[in-house]
């Protein structure tokens, strides 16, 4: 149960990483002012920055040794926690990961230049 609730927390950071790719360009568009809340995007950019550099260096996501250690040998798992699992966790060669959260490192601080964050919310 603990491995599970850990693999939902970890999908939960997965979404938020990757709707943000999206969902900043487009809210900043359209004037949402949550997207433009420096807290919000310093989270993004630090959890994209953490994944690539963990990557670049070979660790493991701490969150998925964590669920590993929870899951044991016997790996039995719900059929949610099968799916989110299936979505998560992709079977390929670490150079392409490399490169994949090397791109979106990119893209997250092109988004700091072409739709920046407000420097500090105001109130009111």
């Amino acid at each position: 149960m603990i491995a599970d609730a850990l693999l939902f927390v970890h999908f939960c950071l997965a979404a938020f990483i990757t709707l943000g790719f999206f969902l900043i360009p487009v809210g900043y568009k359209l004037g949402w002012n949550w997207i433009k809340n420096r807290n919000l995007r310093l989270l993004h950019l630090f959890l994209m920055g953490f994944i690539t550099v963990e990557t670049i260096v070979g660790l493991t996501c701490p969150l998925t040794v964590l669920e590993n250690m929870f899951r044991d040998a016997d790996y039995s798992s719900s059929f949610i926690s099968y799916w989110l699992a299936q979505i998560l966790y992709w079977n390929l060669p670490s150079e392409v990961f490399v490169l994949l959260y090397s791109l979106c490192l990119g893209w997250v601080l092109t988004l700091w230049k072409v739709c920046p964050p407000i420097q500090k919310m105001s109130d009111g």
